[in-house]
């Protein structure tokens, strides 16, 4: 018996405003999480944002960048227009443009490709990627201490003669495993041949010791 359907109860179902506002919700926030994901598939070079704090001290922040069209809307998560500029990003990062961010400001983060910017200090706001590094405190490598240097030479000489020894045991153990595998190997061929040297002077005796016991024995005579 078929159950009757109340096609009634399904129609106001449909029609109902909750229903509909629960589905524009869904598409709406389906919608801003693949912009998201979009976002963050972006956001592919590691930066690290370089700020003076004074005293001859930085302050090192790592972050998110990638390329972004020009123009962007739904607070970043959409961008459009026909160039692209490099930008910053992260979870709790600002979001800023790199002034006059290209190709060749690119470093080595990690193994791989990364920026290195530097705010200015009167606006923080301004950005800028900083082509070249260099070290200018090299003079701290001159100025170690005789003694250091002395501690650091023995370490090294004990870690060079600690693994001298390493590699000399590692060594005598392979030729003690090889000398090993020969004297086994020497043995058994050694067996091999004992072995059968026993086995053909055994035959040769049982042929002798029957060619004796047959001549020995007397003919046998018909009736």
């Amino acid at each position: 018996m078929a159950v009757p359907v109340d096609t009634g109860a399904i129609t106001s179902m449909v029609l109902s405003p909750l229903i509909w506002i629960i589905v524009i919700f869904f598409l709406v926030f389906a919608g801003l999480g693949s912009l998201w994901v979009r976002k963050q598939k972006k956001l592919c070079y590691s930066c690290i944002v370089v700020r003076n704090t004074g005293n001859g001290k930085i302050d090192l922040k790592t972050m998110k960048a990638g390329w972004f069209k020009t123009n962007s809307m739904l607070g970043g998560l959409w961008d459009y227009g026909m160039e692209e500029e490099l930008r910053t990003g992260g979870w709790r990062c600002p979001v800023d443009k790199i002034q006059g961010g290209s190709t060749v400001d690119f470093h080595e983060i990690n193994g791989k490709r990364g920026l290195i910017c530097r705010r200015k200090d009167d606006d923080p706001k301004v950005l800028v990627a900083l082509t070249k590094m260099e070290i200018g405190n090299d003079v701290l490598l001159a100025s170690v201490a005789s003694v250091d240097l002395r501690d650091a030479a023995v370490n090294i000489i004990k870690k060079a003669e600690k693994e001298t020894r390493n590699r000399t045991a590692e060594i005598v153990q392979w030729v003690i495993m090889g000398g090993v595998i020969i004297l086994a190997l020497v043995v058994i061929i050694m067996s091999y041949q004992f072995v059968a040297r026993a086995q053909a002077d055994s035959w040769a005796r049982l042929i002798e010791a029957g060619q004796i016991v047959t001549g020995a024995a007397p003919p046998i005579v018909a009736p």
